[in-house]
C-alpha cells in the first residue's frame, strides 16, 4: 500500500488540498498498479514562520532570492 507523504507551505483552500490529494493518487495509481483504495496521502502544513530554506526563514520579505543562496 502506497503512503505518500507531503509537506508544504499551509495551502490556500480545502479545495486545493483535496485536488492535490486526487491528482498524487492518480499519479501514483498510474506508475505503480496500485488500486485506489490501497493509496494513502497526507498533507503536512507548516507555517512559514517554521521553514526556512538556504538559512533564510520564509517569512523574510526577501525569501525568494536569499533562498537561492550558495554561501553566506
Amino acid at each position: 500500500m502506497p503512503f505518500i507523504s507531503i509537506t508544504t507551505w499551509p495551502l490556500p483552500s480545502d479545495e486545493k488540498a483535496t485536488a492535490l490529494i486526487e491528482a498524487v493518487t492518480d499519479v501514483v495509481a498510474k506508475t505503480t498498479g496500485a488500486p485506489l483504495n490501497k493509496i494513502a496521502v497526507v498533507i503536512h502544513e507548516v507555517p512559514q514562520a517554521r521553514w526556512g530554506e538556504a538559512g533564510i526563514m520564509a517569512t523574510n520579505a526577501e525569501f525568494a532570492s536569499l533562498s537561492c543562496r550558495t554561501s553566506k
